[in-house]
Order: structure tokens, then C-alpha cells, then sequence
């Protein structure tokens, strides 16, 4: 059994002076509390700590030992209860994100968070939707900035703040709207981007090319070598991912859209901060 804490510090009170009625008198507690708490504990470790007699209290080598490192462990645990109580929009806050958002939504999340936050430091990790689940759930990160929609596991939340459209885009040359077989890119398994246009489309496994690519760069530069057509997110286009590529157009119109949100431990008990922050992402 672990001894407590509060037994841990009757022990460190009964070594610094060395007197029961002294050291009880310190932990404002009654000299049987005290007495019984050292018991309880010397009970708990199954060694014997102190020498009692009528004059005097003697450690044992034992118990000296067990005193220092019962020192170690309240200033530990003290410093647990004053991590608590720094403020969540004061800390310092790991978030996930996905490939297909990070690199269009995060600059401008950042230049709000630093308005909104000023106290508040985060740092990014970038990876596949499964895998930020899993980082979450492991208490990894704080929360990730996710894609709807998603099946999300038992125990973790989702919370949409917006609609990203789905837009077609094609080389300019292209005069029909009609995917033919093979003929769409897009990213590898494991991006939900590939989902989302699969189901808002609802694509047919014959238009979907036998080449996939691993980002949205390089399925950008392969249509503007006429090799395709494919999806993009408006955010992706609003950002200027075409601007280099003179040969790519994008629809205007677009039929479909994914949710753009984010996801958590539901029994997180920042959630309400969490959607504070998340909000950034809005302005």
C-alpha cells in the first residue's frame, strides 16, 4: 500500500524536532494523530522508523533514509498542486492538426490566439486523423484540429465551427465537368480528405486514378499537367494554392463540404477553454 502524504509529513515534522508533542503541535494535529499516523506508516512500509521511549525519539538508519525521500515526495506533490493552478489560457498547450488544414488555417489561428491569448504558448504536431486520435486519447495533446465527418471513438468529443467547401478543380483546357474512369486524383489513404470527397461525390471506385499522392501540392502539380482532375478544400484555395499554377482552375460552384472543428477528451476538464480557444479559428 502507498503511504499518504499527510502520514508522510507527520514524519518529516517528527525528524526536524525530534518530539512528538513538538511535532503534532507543528502539524496541528493531536499527539495521538500523530503518533497513530507514523504508525500507520512504518504499518504501510513494514519497517520500523523511530526508536519511541519516554525522552526521547531516535530514527532508525532506515527511517532516515525514508525521511529524505519523504521530503522529495511532498515537494513533488506540492508542486503538482501548484501546476494545477496555473491557468489553462496561461500554460503551454500542445494541438494536432491535420495535412490538409494546418498549413492554410494556422497562421491566421496563431495571429488571433496571440490577440486573444497573449499568455498562452502552442506548439503543433502534424499527422493523419487516426493517428491524432490515438495521441489524444494518450493524453499527447491537448486537442487536435479536425475534419468532419469522422467516426470518433468512445471518450472523445468533436466540436465544428465551419463549412470548408469541396471545389473541383481541373486543367483549363478540360471543357467537361463529367470525371471519367481513372481519371481522379487524390492524397493516399489515411487523409480524411479522401473520405470526404469520396462521400460528398459520391465517388465511384472506376473514376478513381491508380496514382494517389501524398499531398495536396503534388496533386495540384499534376493537374496542371493535365494528368486529372481532383477536390480541393476552399481554404486550400482561398490560401493561394493555385496561384503558381497558371494551368489549374477551380470551380466556383461546389456541390459539397466537410466540417472543420475540433476533437477532445470528453472528460477533459478544459473543454470550455478548449472551445474558447478553438473559436480562434473563426476570426
Amino acid at each position: 500500500m502507498l503511504p499518504s502524504i499527510k502520514n508522510l509529513q507527520y514524519l518529516v515534522a517528527l525528524r526536524e524536532t525530534l518530539h512528538f508533542s513538538k511535532a503534532s503541535k507543528k502539524c496541528y494535529v493531536s499527539q495521538s494523530t500523530l503518533s497513530a499516523g507514523i504508525a500507520k506508516l512504518e504499518q504501510d512500509l513494514q519497517i520500523p522508523l523511530v526508536e519511541r521511549n519516554n525522552k526521547k525519539v531516535v530514527f532508525t538508519p532506515i527511517g532516515e533514509k525514508v525521511v529524505l525521500q519523504a521530503m522529495l515526495v511532498i515537494a513533488d506533490a506540492k508542486g503538482l498542486v501548484d501546476m494545477t493552478k496555473i491557468d489553462f489560457l496561461e500554460s503551454e498547450i500542445i494541438v494536432g492538426t491535420i495535412p490538409t488544414i494546418s498549413a492554410y488555417i494556422l497562421p491566421n489561428f496563431l495571429r488571433n490566439i496571440e490577440k486573444a491569448f497573449p499568455k498562452l504558448k502552442i506548439s503543433f504536431v502534424e499527422d493523419t486523423s487516426d493517428n491524432l486520435l490515438e495521441k489524444l486519447k494518450q493524453n499527447k495533446i491537448d486537442f487536435a484540429i479536425f475534419a468532419f465527418p469522422y467516426d470518433l471513438p468512445d471518450g472523445i468529443g468533436g466540436y465544428e465551427l465551419f463549412r470548408d467547401s469541396l471545389c473541383l478543380i481541373h486543367h483549363k483546357d478540360r471543357k467537361t465537368k463529367k470525371i471519367n474512369n481513372e481519371e481522379l486524383l487524390l492524397l493516399e489513404q489515411g487523409h480524411c480528405l479522401r473520405s470526404h470527397v469520396m462521400q460528398g461525390y459520391a465517388v465511384s471506385e472506376k473514376q478513381i486514378s491508380s496514382f494517389s499522392c501524398s499531398s495536396i501540392s503534388t496533386l495540384v502539380a499534376m493537374i496542371n499537367m493535365n494528368l486529372g482532375v481532383s477536390f480541393l478544400p476552399k481554404i486550400a484555395i482561398d490560401f493561394g494554392v493555385l496561384s503558381h499554377y497558371p494551368n489549374v482552375v477551380a470551380e466556383t460552384h461546389c456541390q459539397a463540404s466537410r466540417g472543420i472543428g475540433i476533437v477532445f477528451r470528453d472528460n477533459n476538464y478544459q473543454v470550455t477553454n478548449i472551445k474558447r480557444i478553438a473559436k480562434s479559428l473563426l476570426e
